[in-house]
């Protein structure tokens, strides 16, 4: 009925859905400036919708114009670019959110898997741990064993030799009142009995506790450990402080220990080989007729030498006699030796100034030579006059050239030491 009004014959009948958008469309087609004046042209100079007094007033001027209806459709294009665009860069951040969703996802997965290499790594910990307290307990159990057996040993031999004395002032008070020529003869006997009663001046008997020395501990060896980056772990072993025992003198340089309280003693050069205990005590000579270099004992107690001006590595039988296990060309010369850990024996050869190391079995198979360093093939050694290894299984070697060098277990060289300060 409205529509059909005369008064209502210019009316525009929307839904109250539609009303808004058509009120803020009616409202764009007027001017901001001019509000009751409609949109009819569009400024391509400022890229604006004019209306007629806008042209009318001069502002303006000379100004590209075109109709209204054409912006339109010059622009309906170019929103149609736009909306693509704006398409284009939504799907972009669709996929980047999917992204970040996957990497989240996987990082929580990577963070799962990596507390459980934590928590598996760290029970290899423990267990790593408890085995060092099992060998660290059975060390010190063994320790004291071993303490105790020598302990015992010794107590035996006092008591040994107490009785022994007893016995003696028995017969010295039995004879005492003696007048006869036997008493003098006697005195002899007991001073020369006396003399080999020597232990007991060794020892302090009231402080005797300090022949076990003081428990303490060291890094000695390491196990490999589960921690990242292949770090290690410091095994604690049960040591003996160092305390002087005893002193004695002789006319030997070279010292070389068997492991059971007991060493030898010779000259470099020298045809006699000394073996004493601990105390000095002499256990047994033996003559050799060859100059003896330098020797090393085994872990189990055979020894070995290297000949004095001669090219042989021999061993000490059980026969006490010397055999050749090792022979080297004729212009080389035996110098320094020792046993390896692995029980392998290094032997030192110089040849004018192709020197070198040989490593050969306790029985005399040759393993390997080192002689040239492996990154400027140049050699090594200048007559290698004594030779160890530390517990990292490093090759020491006192060099003719006053100088020590080192390498690895695999033969590199690490350093050439010759006593000059380095600066860092």
């Amino acid at each position: 009925m409205h529509i059909k009004s005369k008064m209502a014959k210019n009316h525009k009948i929307v839904s109250l859905v539609n009303a808004e958008i058509y009120q803020r469309n009616e409202t764009e087609t007027k001017c901001s400036t001019h509000t009751t004046e409609d949109l009819l042209m569009y400024c391509n100079s400022c890229q604006f919708p004019i209306c007629r007094d806008c042209i009318t007033s001069g502002s303006h001027h000379n100004h590209e114009m075109i109709k209204i209806g054409k912006a339109i459709d010059n622009n309906r294009n170019k929103f149609s670019k736009l909306i693509k665009q704006s398409k284009e860069k939504l799907s972009k951040y669709e996929k980047i959110v999917k992204t970040i969703e996957k990497n989240s996802q996987e990082f929580s997965v990577s963070v799962s898997q990596k507390i459980n290499e934590v928590k598996t790594r760290n029970n290899q910990l423990k267990a790593a741990l408890d085995r060092i307290e099992l060998e660290y307990i059975r060390h010190l159990q063994d320790t004291d064993r071993e303490n105790q057996k020598s302990m015992t040993e010794l107590k035996n031999r006092l008591q040994k030799e107490m009785a022994d004395l007893n016995q003696l002032i028995q017969e010295c008070e039995g004879k005492q009142g003696n007048e006869n020529i036997g008493m003098v003869q006697f005195v002899t006997e007991v001073k020369k009995r006396l003399e080999k009663y020597g232990s007991c001046d060794l020892i302090d008997a009231a402080n005797s506790k300090d022949l076990f020395g003081q428990l303490g501990t060291k890094t000695a060896t390491t196990v490999n450990s589960p921690l990242p980056q292949n770090r290690n772990i410091p095994i604690a072993t049960s040591v003996m402080n160092a305390k002087i025992v005893s002193t004695f003198t002789s006319d030997k340089t070279h010292v070389v220990t068997t492991g059971n309280n007991q060493a030898w003693l010779l000259n470099s050069g020298g045809r006699k080989i000394t073996l004493v205990t601990s105390y000095g005590k002499v256990i047994k000579y033996i003559n050799t007729d060859f100059g003896v270099y330098d020797a090393a004992v085994s872990a189990s107690g055979d020894l070995f030498v290297t000949v004095y001006w001669g090219n042989k590595v021999k061993k000490l039988t059980s026969h006490k006699t010397f055999t050749d296990i090792y022979t080297a060309a004729d212009d080389y010369e035996t110098r320094g030796i020792t046993v390896t850990d692995t029980g392998h024996v290094l032997v030192g050869f110089c040849c004018y100034i192709y020197s070198k190391l040989v490593e050969i079995t306790t029985s005399g198979e040759h393993i390997r030579t080192i002689q040239y360093d492996t990154v400027d093939n140049k050699l090594l050694f200048d007559s290698p006059r004594f030779i160890c290894t530390n517990i990292n299984g490093d090759i020491i070697v006192s060099d003719n050239r006053d100088k020590v060098v080192a390498v690895n277990k695999s033969g590199t060289k690490r350093f050439i030491y010759d006593g000059k300060e380095r600066k860092l």
